[in-house]
């Protein structure tokens, strides 16, 4: 499920600053991410997943997001490694195209 795409570069650029393309884009799945959030509601911080879609200096263009076993230490959550092996397949297939 898309719940936002954040035009990150329109934002800056229309602030007056010189922003390359750059979205934020949060999506996910509300009943694999709440499973986290219902580990330890702090999660919620990390959840939904958020995707940044750029274009670096050299003008290509890469993704970057946050390891979910990165966020599974982040709130102590010990519980949930069958959800965190998916959410991790997931985003790996996602971004697969944009890695390459």
């Amino acid at each position: 499920m898309l719940f936002d795409d954040i035009d990150q570069a329109g934002l800056g650029n229309a602030a007056g600053n010189k922003v390359l393309p750059s979205r934020l884009i949060l999506f996910g799945n509300p009943a694999l991410g709440t499973r986290f959030i219902t580990a330890n509601p702090v999660a919620g911080l990390d959840w939904p997943v958020r995707v940044l879609v750029y274009e670096a200096k050299d003008g290509t263009v890469r993704v970057a997001y946050t390891d979910f076993n990165w966020i599974a230490r982040r709130h102590g959550i010990t519980s949930r490694e069958k959800e965190f092996k998916m959410a991790s397949e997931v985003i790996e297939a996602v971004t697969e195209p944009v890695r390459q």
